[in-house]
């Protein structure tokens, strides 16, 4: 009886020092990157924040004037988003959500040099336990059109199994 006594106890201890992740961080705020906290991101954030990158970014290339969301991409040693091994590794964290697989199997890559650009303001990633949030603004413009937008967006999600499962409001 002690055995188990003894345990439970040391199965108790080691999940209470179980280290919960819990951060609010600026990623990107106008034209300033926090390059030091990309090396402490695990997988799940990793994940999330290339999404939201290959959603509203466009393409890098050598001639890129896209120079924040480029470098963001080489600090998480991403050289093509539209490789088949990221797509895969996004594929893998998000492969419930239908919307978002639809957008890997098309890889909307905005070219750096055309028409339409994207230009990301401000990247905030929070978490709380299994919980991550991304706030992100991006202002954009349509040259041929003469549009122009503004959007600033919040998605939470929920760490559930090596998977990213989005927590609708």
């Amino acid at each position: 009886m002690m055995k188990w006594v003894f345990l439970l106890l040391c199965f108790l201890l080691l999940a209470c020092n179980t280290v919960k992740k819990n951060y609010e961080e600026v990623i990107i705020n106008i034209d300033n990157v926090n390059q030091q906290y990309l090396s402490t991101l695990d997988n799940a954030e990793k994940a999330l924040l290339q999404y939201y990158l290959f959603a509203y970014g466009n393409s890098c290339n050598s001639n890129s004037k896209n120079n924040l969301k480029c470098l963001l991409l080489s600090k998480l040693n991403i050289k093509d988003e539209c490789e088949t091994s990221q797509i895969n590794f996004l594929r893998s964290w998000f492969g419930n959500n239908m919307l978002m697989n639809l957008k890997l199997n098309k890889c909307p890559q905005l070219p750096s040099e055309g028409a339409v650009k994207n230009t990301i303001d401000k990247i905030v990633l929070s978490r709380k336990v299994d919980t991550l949030t991304i706030v992100i603004k991006v202002r954009g413009v349509n040259n041929l059109q003469e549009k122009y937008w503004d959007i600033e967006q919040t998605d939470s999600f929920l760490i559930k199994k090596n998977t990213l499962v989005k927590i609708v409001d």
